[in-house]
């Protein structure tokens, strides 16, 4: 369980501590922006090769045990995190700001359900596992994902807020972190026509592909 701890440690306090912090302008002004973006993603990649072969080798040390009660939410919930990953991993991201001036700034598509789409649906995907998987590996290996993707963007905004200041401002009052919020507090719409429904619908196959083999390669059955 401790390699396990130590993984989850390095996966997260390389986004927190090396990306999210001061941190990284000082190892940027020292290496560079590209040498370091190639170094931070090995560093997670390899931290995500760590997590993955630490949670197959952890012993099992039941909490709660299959919530099976509970797989019915779970799987509404993944189905909505394939469909936020795949449309906000293909689609443009905050990055694209510095394009923009703050009068510039237009929400659009997915981002009016809610700004960090990939991140969300990263963290809906690894919370729903949390939910139903009830021991403590299951905890710390998806709890660390449920984190990075629900809870760390926050601390990422912070960063995007001195990048572009009033450009983010302005994106900040037209959309929201939890989906929905925005369009619910009449500070957005949904509009259903700039949806990439290619995307869409990609993105629902490869759920339902996982579904299909879940039981097959991860030795889980989603539905019993």
């Amino acid at each position: 369980m401790s390699s396990l701890i130590a993984a989850c440690a390095l996966f997260l306090g390389l986004h927190w501590i090396v990306a999210g912090s001061p941190l990284r302008g000082v190892i940027v002004a020292r290496t560079g922006e590209k040498p370091f973006k190639i170094g931070f993603s090995l560093a997670v990649a390899a931290s995500l090769v760590w997590m993955i072969y630490a949670y197959a080798h952890a012993p099992y040390l039941v909490t709660w045990g299959t919530a099976n009660v509970l797989k019915p939410l779970a799987l509404v919930l993944v189905a909505f995190a394939f469909v936020l990953f795949v449309l906000g991993t293909l689609t443009k991201n905050l990055n694209s700001l510095d394009q923009y001036t703050a009068e510039q700034v237009e929400i659009r598509g997915i981002l009016r359900i809610t700004r960090n789409p990939g991140l969300i649906g990263l963290g809906l995907w690894g919370l729903a596992h949390f939910m139903v998987r009830g021991d403590w590996a299951s905890h710390l290996f998806f709890g660390a994902y449920a984190f990075e993707g629900i809870i760390a963007p926050y601390n990422m905004e912070r960063k995007y807020h001195r990048r572009f200041g009033k450009a983010w401002e302005t994106l900040a009052r037209q959309s929201s972190h939890i989906p929905f919020v925005a369009i619910l507090t009449g500070r957005n719409r949904l509009v259903l026509g700039e949806i990439n429904w290619t995307l869409f619908a990609i993105s629902l196959a490869a759920y339902a592909i996982v579904l299909a083999f879940h039981a097959a390669w991860f030795g889980a059955s989603p539905f019993a």
